[in-house]
């Protein structure tokens, strides 16, 4: 009778523990109003967030399906929002959006005001035009022009790198920065910038529209978290951590991998504030 009522205390606490872990999965965070989940993006971060043809007024991407399938995890239509990419945390402060995705990776200083939750796994990349066989590593930048999306954390690795040239006694490179990662690249393919810095997803996705144009020439060591952002709220974070949880038990990112011809490991990550 003693193993008997052991198990069936044992059932009972593991139908208790998956009953809490369903609870939280099945939470819908306070940010949401109404039925209407708000996701402020920048839109130009393909395969992650784009327009896949001039004009168009429905974005798509990875990351679009992704915020569709947490809207619908949680009863709710989705909204973009779409602005620069520097403006999103901003967004996200004035409550015109209860969310960023927008290819935007997990850093200490952005986790200083916000909660962020990386769920992609990403790799930097650099990338010139083919036509340049010189710039093989960042730096061969020395005394060169490269072109930046504005607030992104690519600001911060040319910052560095520059302190380094200029230690060993060479030109620092000259960063321009632009709104957008489309103004970005047409910049090195008009041949005013040598170089970019973006991710592997977005590199891979523009040489292959850009067909011989284009050309990865150093990938960082570092792999990068994308991740979500939203505003500071302990219960929001595990709502969303629950979420982007049952998405990844229920096979419906990696299917959203594939459809992407994205990388099969790449949301393989666990789900903690970073």
């Amino acid at each position: 009778m003693k193993y008997v009522a052991g198990a069936i205390f044992l059932s009972l606490g593991l139908a208790s523990c998956m009953a809490g872990a369903a609870d939280i999965a099945s939470m819908k965070p306070s940010f949401i109003q109404g039925d209407t989940l708000k996701v402020c993006t920048a839109g130009e971060f393909p395969p992650m967030e784009f327009y896949a043809k001039p004009g168009d007024t429905q974005m798509v991407g990875f990351e679009v399906d992704v915020m569709n399938a947490l809207a619908r995890h949680w009863g709710v239509a989705t909204q973009l929002v779409v602005g620069d990419f520097k403006g999103l945390l901003p967004s996200l402060d004035s409550k015109r959006c209860d969310l960023v995705a927008s290819g935007m990776t997990i850093t200490t200083d952005r986790l200083k005001r916000y909660d962020g939750v990386g769920y992609f796994k990403s790799a930097k990349v650099m990338v010139t035009s083919t036509r340049d066989e010189h710039t093989r590593t960042p730096e061969d930048l020395s005394g060169k022009v490269i072109a930046i999306e504005a607030g992104t954390t690519y600001e911060g690795t040319v910052t560095a790198l520059n302190k380094q040239l200029v230690e060993n006694g060479r030109q620092p490179i000259s960063m321009q920065t632009y709104p957008s990662a489309s103004a970005v690249i047409q910049q090195v393919l008009v041949g005013r910038a040598a170089a970019t810095i973006t991710q592997d997803t977005t590199a891979a996705y523009r040489s292959s529209q850009l067909p011989g144009q284009l050309q990865i020439t150093y990938t960082y060591p570092d792999a990068e978290l994308f991740g979500l952002y939203l505003r500071k709220d302990a219960a929001d974070l595990q709502a969303l951590k629950g979420a982007l949880g049952a998405l990844q038990q229920s096979g419906e990112l990696k299917a959203l991998l594939t459809k992407w011809n994205l990388p099969a490991m790449s949301t393989d990550v666990q789900l903690a504030q970073q």
